[in-house]
């Protein structure tokens, strides 16, 4: 039984969304062995931080916060979406999702996860039509992740408040369970059936939380 891991490392100076406001991600020492005993370390990062889970609360304002979330879709079988073909700007629309047989688990590959830490990782990734988003979540879609900072364009961020990253909207007021910045998913293949383990840090009314992603072919 092979196991994949589809988590990026927590790390101090990894990438954020690029904002002025989130928090850079920092490792440092509060304990060692020689001082201390033990070595313990602070981590300070942002909910966003790395591969993660977003919570509706990350975008309304009376949302259900990361504690709260159904587990049930967090863990179980999953369908492999290949968008290995959208590339740079590109977005899913709504004729490239209604031949996918929709299942409740849906992983998203794009192969973007390969410019991590490149400075073309938050331009122009490809993204997801509103009437894409729809659609899935009509067929039933409860879990969504991707290999993507967003499903939204990637430009939504520095939009005005209220236009800004309509699909997070969509799919948070609907509780879908969304999952980004996937790793390695080039271990995927669309022709075969995974089992996946999506779980974040349970944190009490958070709006989202780092999460380790882990797959098995069932």
């Amino acid at each position: 039984m092979n196991i994949y891991d589809l988590t990026f490392e927590i790390e101090t100076g990894m990438p954020t969304c690029g904002t002025d406001w989130h928090q850079n991600v920092q490792i440092v020492p509060m304990g060692t062995i020689d001082e201390v005993g033990r070595n313990t370390q602070r981590i300070v990062l942002g909910s966003h931080s790395g591969t993660h889970m977003d919570a509706p609360y990350h975008f309304i304002q009376d949302g259900t916060t990361m504690e709260s979330l159904d587990i049930n879709y967090m863990w179980g079988t999953a369908k492999v979406v290949d968008f290995r073909n959208k590339g740079q700007g590109d977005v899913v629309t709504i004729d490239d999702v209604r031949n996918i047989d929709v299942e409740e688990r849906l992983i998203f590959v794009f192969g973007w996860y390969h410019n991590w830490k490149t400075d073309k990782y938050y331009k122009d990734f490809p993204c997801f039509s509103t009437e894409a988003i729809e659609y899935l979540i009509s067929k039933g879609m409860k879990f969504m992740a991707m290999d993507t900072p967003s499903p939204d364009d990637g430009s939504a961020i520095n939009m005005k408040e209220g236009e800004d990253s309509p699909n997070h909207k969509i799919l948070l007021r609907e509780k879908i369970v969304m999952v980004e910045y996937l790793n390695n998913t080039d271990v995927l293949d669309s022709s075969k059936r995974y089992e996946i383990v999506a779980l974040p840090m349970k944190v009490k009314g958070s709006d989202g939380s780092p999460a380790r992603v882990l797959v098995r072919e069932v």
